[in-house]
This record gives structure tokens, sequence and C-alpha cells, in this order.
């Protein structure tokens, strides 16, 4: 009696798709990471007793305000409050159910915040929040 010899090949695991993937999904966070760093600038950002980290954030049109009293919309410097209104608004228009993040530096007058209020009332923004860190 003969006795058959299996002489298929032992299924092999593909590497090289895997690898693809992995490859793919860093190049992808490292891409994501970087575009949600252009938004913000470096600023000594106040302690608050109460802060809480919103889920959010990332969603949300970045203002900037510098120690020296500089408003920023992302990493765009606005002269006045009629520039801060029209670049707002542009967003509004893209944006209907737009949401914003204002973040001052500790050593900023909170004048220029509550001119940045005074706009997003104006143009009916009522969702926004401030950066503050968590302290302990």
């Amino acid at each position: 009696m003969k006795i058959p010899v299996d002489t298929s090949e032992e299924a092999k695991f593909a590497m090289a798709p895997m690898i693809d993937m992995v490859f793919l999904l860093l190049v992808f966070f490292m891409c994501a990471s970087r575009l949600s760093q252009l938004q913000t600038v470096e600023l000594e950002i106040p302690d608050a007793n109460k802060a809480v980290v919103p889920k959010e954030r990332p969603d949300r049109v970045v203002v900037n305000v510098t120690a020296a009293g500089d408003v920023l919309v992302g990493t765009q410097a606005v002269a006045d409050d009629n520039e801060l209104r029209d670049v707002i608004k542009q967003y509004k228009d893209s944006m209907p159910d737009i949401k914003v993040y204002v973040r001052a530096d500790k050593e900023s007058e909170h004048k220029h915040v509550r001119k940045i209020m005074a706009v997003m009332g104006e143009l009916g923004i009522d969702d926004f929040i401030f950066g503050a860190f968590k302290t302990e």
C-alpha cells in the first residue's frame, strides 16, 4: 500500500503587508500630531485648581494671546478687533457650529481676553473654553 506524501507548502504568515501597515500608521500619526501643533503658540499657560481637560479640544479653533497682548488665530496674527472679527467670521461661515479654544499667557492682561470674548459674542459664538493647567 502506498502512503500519500503531502508535498504542499506550510502556510506562512505574510510579513510584508503587516510591515506596510505599520509604516502607514506611523506616518499617519506623525502627520496628525504635527497638524495639531500648528494651531498652538508656545505660551506660559496659567494654573487653576479646578481646571478640566476638555474631551473635544482638537476640533476647536484656537485663539492665542501672548504675554505682550498679541492675538493670534492659530498661528496667524491679527492686528485689531476688526481683523479678528473677519477671521473668526470666515471660520464661522465654513463651520456654523464653531467651537473656540482661548489660550492666554499668564502674563497677558485680561482686557485682551475680554476683547476676544466680545468679538465672539458679537458673532453669536457661545461655545468657547479657556486653557489652563490643573494644579494638584
